[in-house]
């Protein structure tokens, strides 16, 4: 007996050039910063503190890699018009202000992206695909939850750690805090993923995907993040499928 293919899915409003332009170089600022963390981490001398310095160089890191992922999966949601780009691109575009020049710029791609943007359909979640695998949902629960770990590190173990080494140091909690300020990407991607899987929204999916190559890319999490993306391979959700059909308002 034949098996019938999946349902096409209506593809989103085109975007507009300027929108495609902006992602584009958001990407290419997102590589930059990450490339740059990412050669500190392997370049640093880490001295008699290996374990907290790696801790702290590697979290940051791995910020700018979810940072770098977003901005490129926001691209290209929005170049192949696929429905959940809006949301990945709005998520996107809010990191945007916290360069200051590009608050205009956020604010108009929110303006467009929700105002003049017919996504094609809300959500693919059906009866096939009724809610996400748990394996998947408890990554991402379990990533978020780590930001008190996170927390504890910074303020609780590391502060204390380097006023013993360079009494007295009241701007150690201001240098823990900027750190804390540059992780602020890792966290988002995973508790939003949470957040868009238990409301079975598409793009909490994509950000699902994402949180598993972060995963994959700590190394201690490696089998994890591996496992998680082979579950996603299995679920088939819509969502994750590379082609979409046509025929979406122009």
């Amino acid at each position: 007996m034949a098996v019938a293919p999946p349902a096409p899915l209506s593809l989103a409003s085109r975007a507009p050039r300027w929108l495609l332009i902006s992602f584009i170089i958001s990407t290419l600022l997102a590589l930059n910063w990450g490339a740059i963390f990412t050669l500190g981490l392997i370049n640093t001398q880490y001295g008699n503190y290996p374990v907290e310095n790696i801790t702290l160089n590697a979290v940051i890191s791995l910020a700018a890699v979810a940072m770098l992922g977003l901005q490129t999966t926001a691209l290209v949601g929005l170049y192949m018009r696929r429905h959940w780009g809006r949301t990945v691109a709005t998520i996107a575009a809010g990191f945007w202000i916290f360069s200051v020049i590009g608050i205009p710029f956020a604010i108009l791609a929110w303006w467009v992206m929700h105002r003049r943007w017919d996504p094609g359909v809300d959500s693919t979640f059906d009866k096939d695909h009724p809610s996400a695998p748990i394996y998947v949902l408890a990554l991402c629960v379990v990533g978020t939850a780590l930001v008190l770990v996170w927390i504890w590190f910074l303020y609780l173990y590391l502060v204390p750690l380097l006023e013993q080494i360079s009494p007295p140091a009241s701007s150690w909690y201001g240098i823990a805090s900027v750190a804390f300020f540059l992780s602020i990407p890792l966290w988002v991607v995973q508790s939003l993923a949470v957040v868009g899987l238990i409301q079975k929204h598409d793009w909490g999916a994509v950000l699902a995907m994402i949180t598993c190559v972060l995963w994959v890319l700590s190394l201690i999490g490696l089998p994890f993040g591996i496992a998680g993306l082979i579950v996603l391979w299995r679920w088939q959700h819509p969502a994750l499928r590379a082609t979409v059909a046509s025929g979406a308002p122009a």
